[in-house]
């Protein structure tokens, strides 16, 4: 009996772990080898409309969903392409920080690329971070070009809304 009491409150924790992550919004991280995406991008004029090679030089993050919520942060981190640092991503929700016509309550994202994972995105140095209000909106993105080993890369983090969400 005991057994089967464990297994279902361990089975009822996760449904409701799921559940709350559901809420929140749908966001990714990307990379960008500028150089090689342009060459990628020249290239199309020789093919004619063979798109195939267009992704050549992106780095695309598997999705993730913030925590949706009063004073909520969410951070991933993840490997920048090729060498050894860290991308940190965030999304910070609060009524603290960004009032509109329609409520104070506000998304920032962050993304930051360092030599290691950082606590949050948001409060690093060198980080790109972009704030918005949390009426009428569809998606939120920040990025940032930094120069790694003499190549020009894009980062940048995409946060689409979920509308019925889109109050904390």
């Amino acid at each position: 009996m005991r057994k089967i009491f464990l297994t279902a409150l361990i089975a009822l924790s996760c449904v409701v772990v799921v559940s709350a992550q559901s809420r929140g919004d749908l966001c990714h991280v990307y990379v960008v080898d500028v150089e090689t995406a342009r060459k990628a991008f020249e290239s199309l004029g020789e093919t004619g409309r063979d798109m195939s090679g267009i992704a050549t030089g992106q780095t695309l993050f598997p999705e993730f969903r913030s925590v949706l919520g009063e004073e909520e942060l969410t951070t991933k981190t993840y490997p920048f392409p090729g060498n050894k640092l860290v991308i940190t991503a965030s999304v910070f929700y609060t009524d603290e920080s960004m009032a509109s016509s329609e409520g104070v309550d506000s998304m920032l994202i962050g993304v930051v690329v360092s030599e290691k994972a950082q606590k949050d995105a948001i409060s690093s140095e060198s980080n790109a971070v972009a704030e918005i209000t949390m009426n009428q909106r569809d998606t939120a993105r920040t990025r940032k070009y930094l120069r790694i080993n003499g190549r020009l890369y894009l980062v940048g983090m995409e946060c689409v809304v979920r509308k019925e969400a889109s109050k904390t």
